[in-house]
């Protein structure tokens, strides 16, 4: 579980600091964990619905 920790935090900077200080034991922010998990897949959505060329305008239009 540490090794598969250290890799996620050296890939993704922040959202690793993030996933390492609410799973660490002992800790009590393991509550932040779904929203650490929904604001990824939220951005992942995004980027991906951005990339597609048809569906760009619709997804500048919300900002």
């Amino acid at each position: 579980m540490a090794r598969q920790l250290v890799i996620v935090g050296s890939a993704f900077g922040t959202t690793g600091q993030l996933i390492r200080g609410s799973a660490a034991r002992g800790s009590r922010r393991w509550w932040l964990i779904p929203l650490i998990v929904f604001l990824c897949l939220n951005g992942l959505l995004l980027t991906l619905a951005a990339s597609v060329e048809v569906l760009a305008p619709f997804v500048y239009s919300i900002f």
